[in-house]
């Protein structure tokens, strides 16, 4: 492996409004090298990619020296033009975005998506064997017309992300960017993501600058790591050395949030919900698909349940058919014997993934709750409304300094707990949890998982627990299920593995 260093941050700092966002005093990676920037949310991790790649906000003021190594020489970028940073970016250096549905175009078919990229900087007549070789490179060989001829709805979330990484690796970049590349992928497919992501940074001898908060992955797969809190550098060196070693409290801190498995408790077995032999089927004919087959079980009040698997497996299906947003084809779900609702509320409330997304950001938390409870008692007195509205904040820790702040004005922890407000005042007996901590920092999800173990011994609630992360379902789970292709089965020996 090449010593050589490719990209060098020098005493970068970042201000808004004479304030500084982010002070790095340097950053060095080099030449088929792995290097990871971890933190809790608004440390600045992506702050720092965003600069490497020329796309701050023009408020921001920038200052000290990013450099590229090329032709012999080390370019600053942040001397470059906007004209000027166009021969770079997509070329010598290539970026891999978190959410690759956000980031393709979901009218356009990946083929021409990827070919439109490489002509950017190529030529016509050698795309399609490159486009090939790349998408080959990240497993993706066996089916690259597909690939092509597939809109990115169409794709798992594991071939969606491939398909970036082949995107942002088409012309051999110096640099490759990546920024929490596997945050929505099953264990399984996270992990063989980054061995293809890492073989192939090797292969083209570029430098990997990867931010993340799976630490599991970064252990296993980052040479060196660098830890940013509140826009400073805090620590930096090999990963060995700071996974078994760490010096500040805040990296011990963080490296202990790994959730541990939940201690088994005698939960008394008196079923409330109870889902009995339910299909659900999409199509006809030929273009039939069964998204869930035959499935059953029974939850008692403290209960949860732990529902894993790989996408299209069914998981969102069975969370759609228990808030009425679907019918099933066949089968009961009930609730104190009774069946739910056709439509909603059915007494299960559900809590998702990107609260960002789920929540609209012309409203302030006050207003968020209250609404909610104002709607199931419309005649609810002003003053009575304010205080079970405190109340319902005040219970998920909420902070009362942005009790009327919008979600652009929270942090991501902070907007996860009004979520979880929001499914609340309803008092549903029921809680559906999708990734509903997928997107967090360790430390911050760690907080939101003891949050909802408090909640739960306090209103002994069922959860059933979506994810993707095998250690956040042990902190959790009293039951399994492991679908796949809408069938329960045993979970795999290599999930187990992964986990």
């Amino acid at each position: 492996m090449s010593l050589q260093p490719i990209i060098q941050i020098n005493k970068l700092r970042i201000q808004a409004n004479n304030k500084t966002l982010l002070y790095i005093e340097s950053i060095c990676c080099n030449a088929g090298e792995i290097h990871a920037i971890i933190g809790e949310s608004g440390s600045g991790k992506s702050l720092t990619l965003l600069t490497i790649i020329g796309l701050l906000p023009k408020s921001l003021t920038v200052s000290g020296e990013v450099l590229l190594w090329n032709d012999n020489r080390f370019i600053n970028l942040l001397t470059l033009s906007d004209k000027d940073f166009q021969a770079y970016r997509g070329k010598l250096i290539g970026m891999v975005f978190q959410e690759p549905m956000s980031a393709l175009n979901p009218q356009l078919k990946c083929g021409k998506q990827m070919m439109e990229s490489f002509l950017v900087h190529g030529k016509k007549s050698e795309a399609l064997e490159t486009i090939s070789k790349k998408l080959e490179k990240v497993g993706l060989g066996h089916m690259v017309e597909r690939i092509m001829d597939s809109y990115p709805h169409q794709l798992s979330g594991g071939q969606r992300q491939r398909v970036m990484i082949a995107m942002a690796s088409l012309h051999n970049p110096l640099v490759l960017l990546a920024d929490e590349p596997t945050t929505a992928l099953d264990s399984f497919s996270r992990k063989q993501v980054m061995e293809d992501f890492t073989r192939l940074a090797i292969e083209m001898n570029c430098a990997l600058i990867w931010v993340s908060h799976e630490l599991d992955l970064v252990a296993n797969f980052a040479n060196q790591i660098t830890v940013l809190r509140k826009g400073e550098l805090i620590e930096q060196g090999i990963t060995n050395e700071i996974i078994n070693n760490p010096q500040h409290p805040y990296v011990i801190e963080l490296l202990d949030a790994v959730p541990r498995p939940k201690a088994q408790l005698n939960i008394p077995q008196n079923p409330v919900l109870l889902v009995k032999n339910v299909f659900k089927v999409y199509g006809k004919g030929k273009n039939q698909v069964n998204a869930l087959n035959n499935y059953t079980v029974s939850l008692s009040p403290g209960e949860t349940l732990a529902v894993i698997g790989t996408s299209g497996s069914g998981k969102s299906t069975l969370a759609k058919l228990l808030v009425a947003l679907e019918k099933p084809s066949s089968g009961e779900i009930q609730l104190h014997g009774n069946n739910i609702p056709s439509k909603p509320p059915t007494g299960i409330q559900m809590v998702f993934q990107d609260p960002f997304a789920s929540l609209n950001r012309n409203h302030t938390a006050i207003f968020a709750v209250s609404e909610i409870i104002s709607l199931k008692n419309p005649s609810i007195a002003k003053k009575e409304l304010n205080e079970q509205t405190i109340k319902v904040l005040n219970d998920v820790g909420f902070d009362e300094r942005l009790m009327n702040a919008k979600p652009d004005q929270m942090s991501g922890g902070q907007r996860q707990r009004l979520c979880i407000a929001k499914a609340l005042s309803t008092k549903p007996e029921v809680l559906i949890l999708d990734e509903a901590v997928a997107a967090l920092d360790p430390l911050i999800q760690k907080q939101i998982l003891d949050l909802l173990r408090d909640i739960q011994l306090t209103r002994k609630l069922i959860y059933i627990f979506i994810t993707h992360n095998l250690d956040v379902a042990k902190s959790l789970a009293d039951k399994w299920c492991y679908l796949d292709n809408g069938v329960e089965k045993e979970i795999p020996v290599e999930w187990i593995i992964q986990g």
